[in-house]
């Protein structure tokens, strides 16, 4: 699931919503987010955390593990709103009234696609038991979950999202993921970047769930160490933060100014495909410019003129 963060696209056209939903589902850091006092998360800002993908892979793959987690997630989710079908628009006016909120364009700019997604809503309730045990499985026993999370009910309401899209880019649902495909892909779309807007998805959980004790394992499992994992969940505000993990060693990041507020700016430098994101929050919406190549200037000048 991570891993598509770095194929191309870094955050796929039409899909860039379900970013937001994945990272809460296969993250364990963020699977629990809410805030303790209000019971309530919603995105201020994007912390980026490398992490080694290497655990996540054993849970997402193919294998009996997988597979397990797979179940696991499964029966623990219950969809109340399927997310719909792209809806193409014509201009920012008619995307804005089609997905509730004020849609942003760069000046000077004429997109090639607009499309807007329609919100989905899920909750999830946590079985300690089976996580425990698919932890246990991946060789991780020392890692325990808290007995807080047996049967903590959390629920998400993720709202309509709009993709903006510049340059030649690959049409809404077009599965232009795999290693195998790659190289054409490149070649077919070697100018699409994508401008995506979401407001904050709303996660309601119990207030007595241990929430920096589940990000500390979640951190430990993809390779920190307890101090790393200890000392990074300590300076994080689980109420309003959203935590992104990218590959360890794979991809720069750095915080940038951008639009008025300060932004993270992620570079994979590959020499084979460079790639590049660059996410921030302004007003309770939640942005992001991704594309391919290695001149992440174009999307620090697009965000640097929205009106």
């Amino acid at each position: 699931m991570f891993k598509r963060l770095f194929s191309f696209p870094m955050i796929r056209f039409g899909t860039v919503a379900l970013l937001v939903l994945a990272l809460i589902l296969a993250f364990p850091g963020t699977r629990a987010l809410a805030g303790e006092l209000l019971n309530l998360f919603r995105v201020q800002q994007v912390t980026v955390v490398p992490v080694d993908f290497t655990g996540l892979e054993q849970l997402t793959g193919d294998g009996a593990l997988g597979n397990q987690f797979t179940e696991l997630i499964s029966d623990s989710v219950n969809m109340q709103q399927e997310p719909g079908e792209p809806v193409a628009a014509a201009n920012a006016e008619e995307a804005s009234q089609l997905a509730g909120f004020n849609v942003r364009i760069p000046a000077g700019l004429t997109p090639s696609q607009i499309n807007v997604s329609s919100g989905g809503a899920f909750s999830m309730t946590l079985d300690r038991t089976k996580a425990q045990a698919l932890l246990d499985e991946a060789g991780r026993g020392d890692l325990v979950l808290p007995e807080s999370v047996d049967g903590a009910e959390i629920s998400v309401d993720i709202p309509a999202s709009v993709s903006v899209a510049f340059g030649t880019c690959p049409q809404p649902g077009s599965d232009v993921s795999g290693n195998h495909e790659q190289s054409t892909t490149e070649r077919r779309y070697p100018d699409c970047v994508i401008l995506a807007q979401i407001p904050s998805p709303n996660v309601n959980a119990p207030a007595d769930l241990d929430i920096e004790a589940l990000a500390r394992i979640g951190l430990e499992f993809t390779g920190m160490s307890s101090e790393e994992a200890a000392e990074l969940t300590s300076t994080v505000d689980w109420t309003s933060t959203l935590l992104v993990p990218i590959p360890r060693n794979a991809a720069l990041h750095e915080q940038v100014s951008v639009d008025g507020v300060t932004g993270t700016l992620i570079q994979r430098s590959s020499s084979e495909t460079p790639q590049f994101a660059l996410l921030w929050v302004k007003d309770g919406i939640i942005y992001a410019i991704s594309g391919l190549g290695s001149n992440s200037q174009q999307a620090l000048d697009m965000a640097n003129s929205l009106p």
